[in-house]
């Protein structure tokens, strides 16, 4: 079964009822699914996440929930600190996580689970990364350095380097296609065609791996792509208007693979405190440590 959404607002026929047997009332899921929805976050009371199974509430309140009932257990694994200063945090993402919450859960994410490891810290999210995709991700520690930082990621003065195998050879090229999300489609994805909503400008540069950068790495054509604008889905869905999605991408045709074959690898920018430009290197996951 998959994820399976709901909205809906409370009544006044909903008197007495608590929270958890609302959400039941209205979803049909049960009541122990109800309360493992709002244990998780995946319950929405006016756009807010709520867990308290016995609240209560008037009538006309908006109520969003969300039940994965495949979702794994709440990963624990240790997350590879790449840098750490008085001012930023930088992590090598694992795949398969999350950068931040989903409708159904703020726990199994990568941002909560740093925040179980380090609660000490409190962390300001600037980019994210598709959960399939591994690598560079930065966290500001400072509220003195967010809004330069922020600057940054938005006037794309952060050079970002990504490494992706594909199923076919490819040659050097730019390419300059807005990108919009799908209208109706479903599963919800972008694309550079069709009827598309709110396309936004949307570059790439493209090259083949030199022999250096693939030492170590499984054979395949191994390219290495360079986002010089951050929208959703970027490379891949640029990568698949080539003819040469990502392998592993089951959303944009990619030929079949365990995992999305997509790593964030190296990070360029001037330090938002100091000034300083430093690169961030993320080793592939694909050459063993």
């Amino acid at each position: 079964m998959a994820l399976q959404k709901w909205t809906f607002s409370s009544t006044s026929t909903d008197s007495g009822l608590r929270l958890d047997q609302l959400v039941a009332k209205h979803t049909g899921i049960s009541r122990r699914a109800a309360r493992e929805a709002l244990k998780l976050g995946g319950v929405q009371v006016d756009r807010k996440r709520v867990r308290v199974a016995g609240k209560m509430l008037q009538a006309g309140i908006e109520i969003r929930v969300a039940f994965d009932p495949d979702l794994p257990a709440v990963p624990t694994m240790q997350i590879p600190v790449v840098f750490e200063d008085q001012w930023l945090l930088v992590v090598n993402k694992p795949t398969g996580i999350p950068t931040q919450g989903t409708w159904a859960s703020d726990r199994h994410d990568l941002l909560a689970l740093i925040k179980t490891q380090r609660p000490e810290l409190k962390l300001f999210l600037h980019h994210r990364l598709d959960q399939g995709t591994s690598g560079l991700l930065i966290f500001s520690k400072d509220t003195s350095i967010n809004a330069e930082l922020t600057r940054k990621f938005t006037e794309h003065a952060v050079r970002k380097t990504y490494l992706a195998r594909v199923s076919r050879l490819l040659e050097a090229c730019t390419v300059d296609r807005p990108i919009g999300r799908l209208r109706n489609a479903v599963p919800g994805r972008f694309g550079v065609d069709g009827d598309l909503m709110e396309p936004k400008e949307a570059i790439t540069e493209f090259r083949p791996a030199t022999k250096e950068e693939m030492l170590g790495l499984p054979a395949g054509y191994w390219i290495i792509a360079e986002p010089r604008t951050g929208r959703t889905h970027q490379i891949r869905v640029h990568l698949a208007s080539l003819g040469a999605p990502v392998r592993g991408d089951r959303l944009y045709g990619g030929e079949d693979a365990p995992e999305l074959e997509l790593h964030a690898w190296k990070l360029v920018l001037n330090h938002p405190a100091t000034g300083q430009e430093i690169e961030f290197v993320a080793p592939p996951r694909w050459i063993p440590q």
